[in-house]
């Protein structure tokens, strides 16, 4: 009567080893970085409402992956001679788990939340502002291609972004 439990045994603990196993290998996939674009390689043009060129303009590039973290990032160049500038683009390294926290985190915030990549260009200076547009719109990177080109017309004002 013994002998059909003898069967049972060693595959119980093929079982437990191989539930072991699959833990340890998700916890390893969770906990490996994964490297991801956080804004693209940007040139930008700024210009005057005449299409003249505006040296000394700061351009500011802004920037957030909203699924893989929290807090929002810039950076501010100053304008050549020519009106131009160049943004290095910029990479995310980050941890599975904090990527599914942080999903989770802008789903929280219902009708308002925002995922993946975001990026903008938009300059400031000498009493002017302007935003990079695209067909009557904020010019929003998402994700993709790997490089931009804006354009961007500097007008007197007080709010680049209520002009849009």
């Amino acid at each position: 009567m013994v002998e059909p439990y003898r069967g049972v045994l060693p595959l119980l603990k093929r079982h437990k080893y191989s539930t072991v196993l699959s833990l340890a290998a998700l916890g390893v996939f969770l906990a490996w970085p994964v490297t991801t674009a956080q804004c693209p390689m940007w040139e930008v043009w700024v210009v005057d409402q005449s299409g003249q060129p505006l040296q000394g303009m700061t351009v500011r590039l802004t920037y957030q992956n909203y699924s893989a973290e929290s807090e929002e990032h810039s950076e501010d160049l100053q304008t050549d001679a020519k009106g131009y500038v160049f943004f290095q683009p910029q990479s995310l390294k980050v941890v599975r788990v904090q990527r599914a926290l942080a999903i989770a985190r802008s789903a929280m915030a219902g009708v308002h939340a925002s995922f993946g990549p975001h990026a903008w260009v938009w300059t400031f200076g000498k009493g002017l502002e302007g935003v990079a547009v695209n067909d009557g719109h904020v010019t929003d990177w998402t994700g993709a291609p790997p490089r931009m080109v804006s354009r961007v017309v500097a007008k007197p004002g007080t709010s680049v972004i209520r002009t849009y």
